[in-house]
């Protein structure tokens, strides 16, 4: 009898600690964070997750860098599988196809440790645009970028140019300067081009396009209906500018590598692909260098430069509630390490800490452009739509079709993707 009293006792004991025990570790939270490479974001983002952990001893990270490349792709195919992260970072020509398929979770104020959407903005400068869908926000920035022209200054006064008097305001004044800086050989072929746009990176295109368009007062793409909104004046005119570019004036083009890589080496005398992160590359590369914003068209209808990108921190929605909580806690702490982000990594959270110490003429090029941008458009299926208007651009420049001629089907085309892509990603939705 004593014994079995003597067992009772334990048993209740054993069972009142682990009524004890169990909630603390039920507590216990892992987060499983995917970022994409960018090399010198990473050292930051350690000593961040070191820091959160230690200040919160019931989070634990899984923190996983995947190559800039495959990062999107692995990204969607761990959504569909169901296995993907509980925080992720994505640009704003990708975050369409997370909010149609309900991936991403609207913001949650109260886990950030805000009191409504109002407190938080009063922490930012702005950069939301590209995050909210049908009024809600679904992510908070880690980088709000723009770009803008940077000159190799030495090509520039070889041909007896200054990179900031002589610099075209307009869109039509590039050809006859850009012919001043090139330099060609028996052929005619340019062995350093004075001007080129970024043709083979499928961003850069996209955003030149987008900016141009937004120049003319229209869009690639409207959101609103979802449809395609190129195959008109606006987009006739911007394209033959491309066009002529190439084909007319034989300043550059999609047969050359990219113009970023080139300006880097001394090949190029002008680009217009950087962000205000390309700074610390000039200084690597030992350019000496000026920024100037992006040409207007003579007439054009709106004062833009390049349209404004960001990066965003998301939250997975499929996550149980106290883990998409933690998740949001994590998200705040990094959010507000925004100072770090751009010393040690050139990235610009938007936030007047951050403004403060990018008070340089440079940077107040950026800043003035990122006031008058809009964001590019933001759509499923964006890497097939950017393909498909790639396509069309070697059919006008290189295969010598008409622009009038390609539009129109190239139009269709994109819709058709469009459409598709969007059904795509509503049925991943549970």
């Amino acid at each position: 009898m004593q014994l079995r009293r003597f067992a009772r006792s334990v048993f209740t004991g054993l069972a009142l600690v682990a009524g004890m025990l169990s909630p603390a570790m039920a507590q216990t939270v892992t987060l499983k964070i995917w970022m994409h490479e960018h090399p010198p974001r990473i050292a930051v983002d350690k000593a961040i997750v070191a820091e959160f952990e230690k200040a919160n001893p019931d989070i634990k990270i899984q923190y996983d860098v995947l190559g800039a490349a495959e990062y999107s792709t692995k990204l969607l195919t761990a959504f569909a599988s169901g296995s993907g992260p509980d925080v992720f970072n994505q640009t704003t020509s990708l975050v369409a196809a997370y909010y149609n398929s309900r991936i991403t979770a609207p913001v949650d104020y109260a886990a950030l440790g805000y009191a409504d959407e109002k407190d938080m903005m009063s922490k930012y400068t702005g950069g939301f645009a590209g995050i909210r869908f049908q009024g809600r926000l679904y992510g908070l920035p880690t980088e709000v970028s723009n770009y803008a022209c940077y000159t190799n200054n030495a090509h520039w006064r070889e041909a007896g140019l200054d990179p900031v008097k002589d610099f075209p305001q307009t869109l039509e004044e590039i050809p006859a300067i850009a012919e001043r800086l090139t330099k060609r050989d028996a052929n005619g072929v340019p062995r350093r081009r004075g001007f080129d746009f970024n043709w083979p990176s499928a961003g850069a295109f996209w955003m030149t396009v987008s900016s141009l368009m937004h120049q003319r007062g229209s869009n690639l793409i409207d959101e609103e209906s979802y449809t395609a909104t190129f195959n008109n004046p606006a987009g006739a005119r911007v394209m033959q500018y491309l066009v002529d570019l190439v084909n007319k004036h034989r300043l550059g083009g999609p047969q050359y590598t990219d113009s970023r890589t080139d300006f880097l080496g001394g090949n190029v005398a002008t680009d217009c692909s950087f962000g205000i992160w390309g700074i610390p590359q000039m200084k690597t590369a030992k350019i000496d260098y000026t920024i100037r914003p992006l040409p207007r068209f003579a007439d054009a209808a709106n004062d833009n430069g390049y349209d404004a990108y960001g990066y965003y921190m998301m939250v997975n929605a499929r996550a149980p509630s106290a883990t998409q909580k933690a998740a949001w806690k994590f998200v705040r702490y990094y959010t507000d390490q925004g100072a770090r982000l751009f010393t040690g990594a050139g990235l610009y959270v938007p936030r007047p800490e951050v403004a403060a110490l990018a008070n340089d003429a440079d940077s107040k090029i950026f800043f003035d452009e990122l006031a008058k941008a809009k964001f590019s458009p933001r759509v499923v299926g964006y890497a097939q739509v950017v393909d498909l208007l790639m396509r069309g651009r070697d059919r006008m420049m290189q295969g010598g079709e008409p622009v009038a001629n390609v539009l129109p089907g190239l139009q269709d085309d994109v819709n058709a993707v469009l459409k598709r892509e969007r059904a795509r990603a509503e049925a991943m939705r549970k």
